[in-house]
């Protein structure tokens, strides 16, 4: 959510009389929508297409990821066990960021580091 105090003379078409006990206004605006939201489970590599493909582009703001930096993503690269299940899309990011070793971007299957251990709710 997106707020603001404002003075409630400076909002005009305010309902006479409703607000006169309070100098200032807040307004809020939910902008949810505008944030990209991981869903949990897309922690498993492959399960949510559309996080890896949403993840695997460019310009993406991430704030709930940790961030990884070419060498940690070589690692992910060569964990089979892992890598073989992230869609090709989730894939051909990783192999960017291995090739890119001063580069940090993010995995889907790496959520935020909080008090010492990934966190368990990635929003």
């Amino acid at each position: 959510t997106a707020s603001i105090v404002v003075p409630r003379d400076k909002i005009s078409g305010l309902p006479a009389g409703e607000y006169d006990a309070h100098p200032c206004l807040k307004i809020s605006q939910n902008c949810e929508w505008r944030l990209f939201q991981r869903p949990d489970d897309a922690i498993i590599p492959g399960f949510d297409k559309q996080t890896e493909y949403d993840m695997a582009d460019m310009g993406l703001l991430a704030a709930n990821f940790k961030p990884i930096d070419g060498e940690e993503m070589e690692q992910i690269r060569n964990q089979i066990d892992l890598y073989e299940f992230f869609t090709d899309d989730m894939k051909r990011h990783i192999e960017n960021n291995v090739e890119e070793k001063n580069e940090v971007s993010v995995c889907s299957a790496k959520p935020r580091i909080w008090e010492g251990k990934p966190t368990k709710n990635p929003r």
